[in-house]
C-alpha cells in the first residue's frame, strides 16, 4: 500500500456537553461529483457529516489503484482535501476507497466502507467483485490486476493494484473495475496491502484461478477462507522425563493423527531407536514417546511432514533432546476420577471409564484389583489399558445416570515405573455419574446441479468440540446421526483431492482452494429430535 502525506490545520472543535455520540460519520458531498468522468487530476473535497479522528486516517484512505506518485492529503476537521496528480493514466478509473477504519472524533467508525470513483476517459468502469471472508480476525482483500504470463505466476511478489476491508461479517465489495483478468488474495488487516510472503503469514485465495472481467460483469460469492493457523501443525517443543520417556507439545490437537506421525529418534550413533507414541489423556495437543531401552544422552528428533492431498496436517520439525536418568521421589497419584469427576453416560452405549494416573505404570501384571461399587454392590467389569498411564474399565452392564459410584485400588497391584508406589494401601475414590447424554440426527436435503464430491461438515460451536463429515449422496441427501446435543456451524466444501479436509489452496505454486459454502443459520441439535434441512443449494459456479 502507498504512504500518504498528510497536513493539518489546527483542530476544529465542536462545543462540549450533550449526549454520547455514537453515530457514525457520512460521506455527505463529493467535489467534483462521485462518478466525474474526464477527470483531469487536482483537488477532490470530501465532505462529512461530522468531525473526524485525524489520527485515523493514516490506513483509512487508499487511492486505487495505488499510485506511483502519492497524492497529497489535506485533513480540516469534517473535511478532507485530496489533491490527485496530473500524470494519470489515460481512460483509467481511479477509486478513493475509504476503510471502516475512518472514525469521528470521539472513535465511531464507519458503518461501512466507502468507494468513490473518477475516470479519466468518457466512462466509469462499472466491473465489480464481491464475496464473503470467512476467518476468525479482522481481514482485508488484495487485488491484482494480471498483466502477463509472468504476472499471473508472480503476483503475489508486488504491491496489490486494489485493497480493501472485509466488513465484521466478512463481505467485501471491489468496484470499479476495468476488464481484464484478476486474482485475489484474503489476509488479515495488520498485512494488508503489502507482498505476500507464503512461509510468513496466513492468507486465504479464491477457488477460481483468475477472475475474467468484462466491461459490466459483476461476479459475486469470491468466498474465501483464510487458515487459522500458518501451515499444518507445528511441534512446538519436546521434553525428557526419564531416560526412555519424553513429551512432545503441539501446536493444536493431534486428535486421531497421533496414526499418522513419522517420528523417527536418533540417538548419538546415529542408530534409530524404536518408540511407541500415546497421547496425553488430560492434554490433547502433548505427545508421548516410549523409548524400548533407556538412553543416556542426546537424540535427535526428526519429524517427517504429514500430508493428506494437497494439505499439510503436520509440519515437518527437528529437536535435539538430552535424554537421561533422573530420580523421581512423587508419589504415583491418580489424577482421574476424583471427587469432583462426572462421568457423562451414554443411555445406548456403555461409556468406559477413564482411570488416569499421574506417571507410567507397570503393565507386566495379568491382573489388577480394581472394584467399582455401587451402593456397596460390586459392579462386574472389564479393564484394558488405553496407554502406560491410562486404564479403561467397562462395566458389564450401562451406568446409572445421577447415581454415586466408588472406585476401589490396591496400591501393590499397580506399581510405577519411576517414582513411588500410590501413597495408600488401599485408594479410595468416589465420583458421580450425570444424566444420559442427548443426542439428535440431521437429514440434509440438498440442490445441486451434478454430484462433484461434496463433503458436509458440522462443526460444534460450544465446549466441547465435535466434528462430523458426511459426503453428500447421489441422491443429494445427507444424514448424520447420533450428534451430541449443542449448536452446530455447517459447511459444505468440494473434496477434491479426496481428504475429507477442506484445501486452501497455495500462492506458490499457485493452486486454487476448494469450493466451499457456509449454512447462515445455526443448527441446533436436539436430544431424540431428527432434524432435517430442506434444499439447502448448493452453486459451485459465480
Amino acid at each position: 500500500m502507498g504512504f500518504l502525506l498528510f497536513l493539518s490545520c489546527a483542530a476544529i472543535m465542536p462545543p462540549p456537553g450533550g449526549p454520547k455520540d455514537e453515530t457514525p460519520p457520512e460521506l455527505i458531498k463529493v467535489t467534483p461529483p462521485d462518478g466525474t468522468t474526464y477527470f483531469l487530476g487536482g483537488k477532490v473535497e470530501l465532505l462529512f457529516s461530522e468531525y473526524l479522528d485525524e489520527s485515523s486516517f493514516e490506513r483509512a484512505i487508499t487511492v486505487l489503484p495505488l499510485l506511483s506518485q502519492k497524492p497529497e492529503i489535506i485533513f480540516k476537521g469534517n473535511r478532507l482535501i485530496i489533491y490527485f496528480p496530473d500524470s494519470l493514466s489515460l481512460n483509467q478509473t481511479y477509486i478513493i476507497s475509504i476503510s471502516r477504519d475512518l472514525s469521528d472524533e470521539h472513535k465511531v467508525k464507519l458503518s461501512q466502507g466507502i468507494q468513490v470513483a473518477f475516470s479519466t476517459g468518457p466512462q466509469i468502469d462499472k466491473g465489480l467483485i464481491s464475496g464473503l471472508v470467512d476467518y476468525e480476525k479482522d481481514a482485508s482483500l488484495n487485488l491484482w490486476k494480471i498483466q502477463n504470463e509472468n504476472d499471473s505466476l508472480d503476483f503475489y511478489k508486488r504491491i496489490p493494484d486494489y485493497v480493501i476491508d472485509a466488513s465484521d461479517e466478512g463481505f467485501f465489495e471491489f468496484k470499479f473495475l476495468s476488464p481484464g483478468q484478476y486474482r485475489i488474495a484474503a489476509v488479515d488487516r495488520l498485512v494488508a496491502g503489502t507482498p505476500i510472503i507464503p512461509d510468513r503469514f496466513v492468507y486465504g485465495i479464491s477457488w477460481v484461478s483468475k477472475i475474467e472481467l468484462g466491461f459490466q460483469d459483476n461476479i459475486m460469492n469470491v468466498n474465501i477462507k483464510i487458515p487459522k493457523t500458518l501451515g499444518g501443525i507445528k511441534m512446538i517443543n519436546a521434553e525428557s522425563l526419564q531416560g526412555l520417556l519424553g513429551r512432545m507439545t503441539f501446536s493444536e490437537s493431534i486428535g486421531s493423527l497421533i496414526n499418522e506421525i513419522q517420528l523417527k529418534i536418533v540417538d548419538e550413533d546415529s542408530l534409530n531407536r524404536a518408540a511407541k507414541l500415546f497421547e496425553d489423556p488430560k492434554d490433547n495437543t502433548k505427545i508421548y514417546f516410549l523409548l524400548d531401552s533407556t538412553i543416556n544422552g542426546s537424540v535427535s528428533l526428526q519429524l517427517d511432514e504429514t500430508r493428506m492431498g494437497n494439505s499439510t496436517l503436520i509440519e515437518s520439525a527437528g529437536i535435539q533432546l538430552k535424554m537421561g536418568p533422573s530420580i523421581d521421589t512423587t508419589d504415583l497419584t491418580i489424577m482421574q476420577p476424583n471427587a469432583k469427576y462426572r462421568l457423562n453416560p451414554e443411555e445406548i452405549n456403555v461409556k468406559p471409564l477413564k482411570i488416569i494416573f499421574s506417571n507410567l505404570v507397570d503393565q507386566g501384571k495379568d491382573k489388577y484389583s480394581i472394584n467399582l461399587l455401587k451402593d456397596s454392590v460390586t459392579i462386574p467389569h472389564s479393564l484394558e489399558w488405553d496407554s502406560p498411564i491410562a486404564l479403561n474399565l467397562l462395566p458389564h452392564e450401562n451406568w446409572k445416570p445421577q447415581t454415586n459410584y466408588e472406585l476401589q485400588l490396591l496400591s501393590k497391584d499397580f506399581p510405577p515405573v519411576f517414582g513411588r508406589v500410590l501413597k495408600d494401601s488401599l485408594i479410595s475414590i468416589n465420583f458421580k455419574t450425570s444424566d444420559y447424554q442427548g443426542f439428535g440426527s440431521l437429514i440434509i436435503n440438498t440442490i445441486i446441479e451434478e454430484q462433484n464430491n461434496i463433503v458436509a461438515k458440522l462443526e460444534k460451536m460450544e465446549k466441547p468440540h465435535y466434528t462430523f463429515r458426511s459426503v453428500v449422496n447421489l441422491d443429494r441427501k445427507t444424514v448424520l446421526d447420533k450428534i451430541p446435543e449443542g449448536n452446530y456451524s455447517l459447511t459444505f466444501f468440494q473434496d477434491s483431492d479426496n481428504s475429507m479436509q477442506y484445501s486452501y489452496g497455495t500462492i506458490d505454486p499457485y493452486k486454487a482452494s476448494e469450493w466451499f459454502y457456509n449454512f447462515q443459520d445455526t443448527v441446533k441439535i436436539r436430544s431424540n429430535w431428527d432434524i432435517e434441512l430442506q434444499e439447502i443449494k448448493l452453486d459451485l459456479e459465480f
